[in-house]
């Protein structure tokens, strides 16, 4: 009988692949580097035989992307880029899944939305053994995450907002042919030139004839996932409202990604699942005071509610009704910036005499005067103002505004008022790791539950700055060569002191119109 490892095992201890303990360890990362620049030594198969892998471009040797249960390689078989993943652990996937997937993608109409796949059995030769892969198609694209902070960078707002609605599109596709993936993440989905998103790494995926199955011992980044997931077919809908709402919330502002990301998230983390929700996540979010992400946002925190486990769609679950106490923190935000709003106009506003105060006016007394209500009307996230509170009752009991179902946004969505409308950006050139991304999607499951702080924000901005400053050196060194020139030429006359004062001022000039380029490109603060 054959057993598999249990999920407890420590995945640095990978069992063999045959019946027993005893069986031979799967190769490490470093074993199938060696073995692939052999390929006509350890493929049987004449076309990976025949294979060419891509190198490193310093190291001189093909090097893979890695995750904690496989590694890929891009090579070139047939004249055909493929991704070609290999397991370093017994427990990753099998035969039976992976050629049952494929079936379903082909009969299901997937295949625009995912990467095709093969399982090719005894594929490679590695210490004396023989061992399966993966044979995938490979996705010319990037990483969602790498293809964010570019459209971010550009301030391209109108893209961000088309990439959310093409997300929500793939995963209304992707739940109606009953479809899982199990594992939805930015380093899982893959943005094609055409700007399409495609999803990639199927170890954790759900079909329905994988209905009563056991689960995969993978179970999905901790930064994309609830507290209670049930492996099947709804356990996308979490993942899939959380790439949705950051991806609407940064085409509203770009600027939070420098401050929420830290690379192993879009704009939420694991503790901001956690209550009370007061993260700096949720409150830039809230800053925003925009009905659809605030319907969104109260949706999400619905979701993290301990007893609450996806049991439909997406799409059902954001046309459903709010909870009610979602409604009441909705009111209670709104009531609060309210308050704060009327202080600061009372505190400019000239003292006047105070007037004798009024009965209690009936509810069709609400246009003002001497008789107005003394109730506010205090605006909510949720479609609609809560009536006054009735005499005797407590906060619990009042009632809430109905709220309204949320619809699909237009593919393309203008851009808030006052925001220059920008073009997307041309399509990168070249591809990247293919299909499964192993090794990005992995890090934030052995990471802690530290959200992003302001270093990492810092540390991103940091990075942009220096990426900007080498585009501009060659300008500089170019402008210092033809200065140089009028420089020897002027020497003799100015004298050793006014040369070197003279080859200055086209450094300082280079400078400053980059110091004004970035200001202008970076923008004034969002979110405030």
């Amino acid at each position: 009988m054959t057993t598999r490892r249990s999920a407890s095992r420590p995945p640095d201890r990978p069992a063999g692949p045959a019946s027993t303990r005893e069986s031979p360890a799967y190769p490490s990362a470093e074993d199938y580097i060696r073995a692939v620049q052999r390929p006509d030594v350890v493929f049987d198969r004449p076309d990976l035989a025949a294979a060419t892998f891509d190198t490193h471009p310093m190291l001189g040797i093909p090097v893979p992307a890695s995750g904690s249960t496989a590694v890929v390689f891009r090579a070139t078989v047939g004249g055909t880029p493929q991704a070609l993943r290999f397991f370093t652990r017994d427990d990753a996937s099998t035969q039976q899944r992976y050629t049952a997937l494929n079936t379903w993608f082909t009969e299901r109409g997937l295949t625009g939305d995912v990467a095709a796949c093969q399982w090719v059995e005894r594929a490679i030769l590695v210490n004396g053994q023989r061992w399966p892969m993966v044979q995938m198609e490979w996705v010319a694209g990037r990483p969602l995450d790498q293809h964010v902070e570019d459209l971010v960078d550009d301030d391209n707002r109108d893209a961000l907002a088309t990439l959310a609605g093409a997300w929500r599109d793939l995963l209304r596709r992707a739940q109606a042919a009953r479809f899982a993936h199990g594992d939805l993440q930015h380093g899982n989905v893959l943005v094609d030139d055409t700007g399409r998103p495609r999803l990639v790494d199927f170890d954790s995926s759900w079909i329905a004839p994988f209905e009563g199955l056991p689960p995969p011992s993978e179970g999905g980044h901790r930064n994309y996932q609830p507290e209670n997931r049930v492996w099947g077919p709804w356990m996308d809908t979490f993942p899939g409202l959380v790439i949705y709402l950051s991806l609407l919330a940064l085409a509203r502002e770009p600027t939070q990604w420098d401050q929420l990301n830290d690379g192993e998230n879009l704009l939420f983390g694991r503790r901001d699942y956690q209550p009370p929700h007061q993260t700096q996540a949720w409150t830039r979010v809230d800053r925003l005071h925009d009905p659809e992400i605030d319907r969104l946002a109260a949706r999400l925190r619905a979701c993290c509610a301990p007893d609450w486990t996806a049991s439909t769609d997406l799409e059902a679950l954001l046309q459903a009704p709010l909870p009610w106490w979602t409604r009441t923190t909705a009111t209670t935000t709104a009531t609060t910036a309210t308050s704060a709003t009327s202080a600061a106009s009372a505190a400019s506003t000239p003292p006047v005499p105070p007037a004798p105060a009024p009965a209690r006016p009936s509810r069709l007394d609400q246009t003002g005067g001497a008789n107005a209500s003394p109730w506010p009307d205090v605006p909510t996230t949720v479609g609609a103002s809560p009536a006054p509170p009735q005499p005797g009752a407590t906060w619990w009991q009042q009632t809430g505004g109905s709220t309204p179902p949320l619809s699909p946004p237009a593919r393309t969505q203008a851009a808030p008022a006052g925001t220059p409308t920008a073009s997307p950006p041309a399509p990168p050139a070249g591809g990247s790791p293919s299909a499964t991304r192993a090794g990005r999607g992995n890090r934030g499951r052995s990471a802690g539950a530290a959200g992003p702080g302001p270093a990492a924000g810092r540390g991103r901005s940091a990075g942009r700055a220096l990426r900007a400053l080498g585009r501009a050196l060659p300008v500089a060194v170019v402008a210092m060569a033809v200065w140089a020139v009028l420089v020897g030429a002027l020497s003799p006359a100015l004298g050793l002191a006014g040369a070197a004062a003279f080859a200055l001022v086209p450094v300082l000039l280079v400078l400053f119109l980059f110091a004004i380029r970035a200001r202008r490109r970076r923008g004034p603060p969002g979110g405030t």
